[in-house]
This record gives structure tokens, sequence and C-alpha cells, in this order.
């Protein structure tokens, strides 16, 4: 029962957006393996989701510039292809797309360095357990 309840923990602190340094020490220290590999896989899902999300964001730029080209060409007029880029790219509108990917970008590598986190407890958490398994053999 305590298993699910960390899993649980640590999924609502997960969402409610807070860092596992606040978690105490032997909350992680605690944890067994099968609730690593449980928050290991859902980091990794989430991470994946938000990379396509990033990497959707980021194919879409050429589109959306276009878009705000087309607007501005039809509201302002004939410009050449080089001025009309140039003031897609300073509209405001273009401006916060690009932040948009900037913060996309910052979110998944967050969950990439969680992720990586995790794998890095477990590996060695199971390597412990195996150095004390073979400690116990040698008494």
């Amino acid at each position: 029962m305590q298993h699910s309840e960390n899993i649980e923990k640590i999924t609502t602190q997960q969402s409610n957006n807070q860092q596992i340094g606040s978690l105490p020490p032997n909350f992680i220290k605690d944890m067994a393996l099968e609730e690593i590999i449980h928050i290991f896989n859902k980091i990794g899902i989430e991470y994946v989701e938000k990379r396509k999300e990033s990497e959707k964001l980021d194919l879409m730029r050429t589109s959306i510039r276009s878009q705000i080209m087309n607007r501005i060409e039809k509201k302002i007029g004939k410009f050449s292809e080089t001025k009309l880029k140039r003031m897609a790219e300073g509209d405001d509108e273009y401006i916060e797309f690009l932040e948009k990917i900037v913060t996309s970008r910052a979110e998944s590598e967050k969950l990439r360095i969680r992720y990586e986190s995790y794998k890095s407890l477990f590996d060695a958490r199971r390597t412990l357990i195996s150095f004390k398994k073979v400690e116990l053999k040698s008494l």
C-alpha cells in the first residue's frame, strides 16, 4: 500500500510542477524499483508528448511567418520578399509564436532531465541491490 501512496504523492507533486528536490530525502531513498519504473515511464511519456509539441511548433515556424507576410501584404501592399520577411519577423504575433517555441523546448528539456535522473536513480538502486545480494552471499 505504501508503494502506491509514494507513486501518488510523486505524480501529484509533478502535476503541481514542483521539483523532486523538495521531497524529503527518505521519501526517494525508500522508493522501490517498481515505483521508480512507474514514475520513469510516466515522465518518459510526458517527455515524448512535450517534445512532439515542440517539434510541431518548430516545423510550423515558416508557415506562420508566411501567413503573417501574406496578411501584411494584403494590408499594406506589395513589398520585396526580403522586406516582407523582415516585417513579419518583427510582428508581435510572430514574436509570440517564437516565445511559445522556446517555452515548449524548455519544458521538453526539463522533462528529459527528470527522465534521465530517474533512469540514473533506477540504475543506481539496481546496482546497489545487486551489490547487497553479492555481499550477503559472501557472508
